[in-house]
């Protein structure tokens, strides 16, 4: 738990890494949201999230279907933001940054699914928290990318 979430906090961390935006940093624009806000504090925003996820949901008998449905609802919002930004990729971003940055999502999102689904068949609670920590890493590095949609 613990590990997890100085891992998120690590990813997020990324964001500061960079001066522009890449494949291997793509940086969620709710991150450069909340950059723009509260400066380096965002490190802390989804491992605590994480943190207070796990305490509260991961003792539950529905802690894997949780996360497979928050999975689900996930993937199908990340297909419908690149189905309205994918234009704003391809004119802030380019072609090839908007299209890697799509496949890292498809597969990211693809692995997910299959590692919260299998949690679930297998009532494996590990396999139910590696979805869990795998979907906020997802999240803290590239889910709903920016891809030039704000002035």
């Amino acid at each position: 738990m613990l590990f997890g979430a100085i891992a998120i906090a690590v990813v997020s961390s990324l964001l500061f890494t960079v001066s522009i935006m890449n494949p291997l940093v793509p940086t969620p624009f709710y991150l450069l949201i909340l950059a723009w806000i509260i400066s380096y504090g965002i490190i802390a925003v989804l491992p605590l999230i994480y943190l207070a996820e796990y305490w509260f949901l991961s003792r539950k008998n529905g802690f894997g279907k949780i996360t497979l449905i928050s999975a689900v609802l996930l993937s199908i919002l990340s297909f419908i933001y690149f189905w309205v930004a994918w234009e704003y990729g391809l004119k802030y971003q380019g072609e090839l940054h908007t299209q890697l940055v799509a496949a890292e999502n498809g597969i990211g999102f693809l692995i997910l699914l299959t590692v919260a689904y299998k949690g679930v068949k297998a009532n494996s609670k590990p396999i139910q928290y590696s979805a869990n920590l795998f979907m906020f890493l997802l999240l803290a590095w590239c889910a709903f990318p920016y891809l030039g949609e704000l002035p």
